[in-house]
């Protein structure tokens, strides 16, 4: 699990119990997915910004946009 996705979910109260690996890996599995699924829409919002400003021609807008949905994803180790 990426760090930061990890430092969030202890935040949320996620703590992996002791001698339950195998169901800590599940637990993290789907966490993980979880967060990486949060990361890809908010991110495909920043990208779908961008194309609309593309659209009417507003091209530092768009550059703008399409950086933060790559940045966002770089963050948490998305791709």
């Amino acid at each position: 699990m990426n760090e930061r996705i990890r430092e969030l979910a202890e935040q949320a109260g996620y703590k992996p119990l002791p001698g339950f690996d195998f169901a800590n890996s599940l637990e993290e599995t789907y966490l993980k997915k979880f967060a990486e699924l949060i990361v890809q829409e908010c991110s495909r919002i920043a990208f779908d910004e961008g194309a609309q400003a593309g659209r009417i021609n507003k091209m530092e807008r768009y550059r703008g946009c399409t950086t933060v949905g790559k940045r966002i994803e770089e963050h948490f180790g998305v791709e």
